[in-house]
This record gives C-alpha cells, structure tokens and sequence, in this order.
C-alpha cells in the first residue's frame, strides 16, 4: 500500500509561493513528517511539498469537520488545514485529538484578520472560546493592526493544552486579499496535557479484559 493515501484533487490555490514556504519551514521543525491534510488532497501542495518531504500523507474524507469528529485520534504528527474560511474549528479538533508530543500545523485564516478589516460581527466561536463581545471596534482595530499578537492569543483560547513553540505569517496580497493569512505553527503539549493523557490511557488499559 502507497504512504500517500489520495482521495480527490483540490484545485484553488491562492498565494501558492507563500504556502509553500510555510509548509517547508514547517519541515525544518516536524521530521520525519506524518501529514493529515484536512481540507484537499492531492493538489498543488501535495505535489510541491508533501509528495517530495513528507514520509506519509493522507487527507480527510468528506465534510472536514464532521469527519474530524468522528475520529478517535490522530497519530499524524503535521496538520494541513486549508479551508476557505476558518481553520479554528478544524485546529480545536486536531488539539484535543493529536497524540504525538510535537506538531506543526499549516492554516489559511480566511476568518479572523477578514473580520477585523470589514468591521463585522465577531463569530460566535471566537465569542465563546476568546470572551470576546459580539462588536468592538477598538478590538478589530487590534486584530487587523497586530495580527500575530491576537493569533497567539486565539491559539492559547482555541488549542489550550499546546505551547506555541514557533510561529510564522505570511499575509495575502491585495486589496481584499490582504485579510486572508497563512500561517503555520510548531506546537508542543504541556506537561499536564501529557500528564491526562497517560492518566486516560492507563484507565482504557484497565477497563480492558
């Protein structure tokens, strides 16, 4: 059986110099790298990237995040979550359900940054996980003007039981472009995440005949 597990080919892919680069940076970090690509497979990114450098791919199967929900764990130690809108749902999933110790994750926030720039209602999801108000201006401001200050502090609220290890940005070009951001990060489980998830395999083990 092929280390490459394809199930159809994605097609869009813009600022594709940009997400090259934080695929491969991701690399530098994460080796040898176990990829779950979240939304597409087998498309510029697989052929640039993943089919040269990675040691094993596959890509979800269906709705991305139901599909992600459905599964018990993820053993892939690099995420590729590309979608045309949020990646935040995507990245909580992956946070509760990722084993390794370290991971890289690779996103396109086509939410946050966009939010800030057209002066909309904050989403429900950041509302809920961040303590954010439906409206501020003052917090949009923020969010387009120091977007990596405020992406770290969405990562803390939306992935808890992870350290940010490393980060990188690269921002989307052109007018309306501009609030769409790639990003990739190398995450690492703090010691009580480690320390419950032993602690719930023991349980498991125990409970088994």
């Amino acid at each position: 059986m092929s280390k490459f597990d394809l199930k159809f080919k994605k097609h869009d892919n813009s600022h594709p110099r940009e997400k090259i680069a934080l695929r491969e940076w991701a690399l530098t970090h994460i080796s040898p790298a176990h990829v779950l690509d979240i939304y597409g497979g087998n498309g510029l990114m697989f052929e640039r990237v993943w089919k040269l450098k990675a040691e094993s791919y596959r890509a979800a199967d269906g709705d991305a995040l139901e599909w992600l929900s459905t599964q018990s764990e993820f053993t892939e130690n690099t995420f590729d979550v590309d979608p045309y809108a949020s990646p935040y749902e995507a990245l909580e999933i992956i946070g509760n359900k990722a084993t390794a110790e370290k991971i890289g994750v690779v996103c396109t926030d086509g939410t946050l940054r966009r939010v800030a720039m057209m002066r909309t209602h904050i989403p429900q999801f950041f509302r809920e996980r961040c303590g954010w108000p439906e409206r501020s201006l003052t917090l949009m401001a923020g969010i387009y003007h120091q977007y990596p200050r405020y992406l770290r502090h969405v990562l803390s609220c939306v992935v808890p039981q992870w350290e940010i290890e490393r980060l990188a940005i690269q921002y989307g070009k052109g007018t309306w472009k501009q609030a769409t951001v790639y990003f990739a990060v190398i995450l690492t489980k703090r010691p009580i995440a480690r320390t419950e998830a032993i602690e719930r395999e023991i349980r498991i083990c125990g409970d088994r005949p």
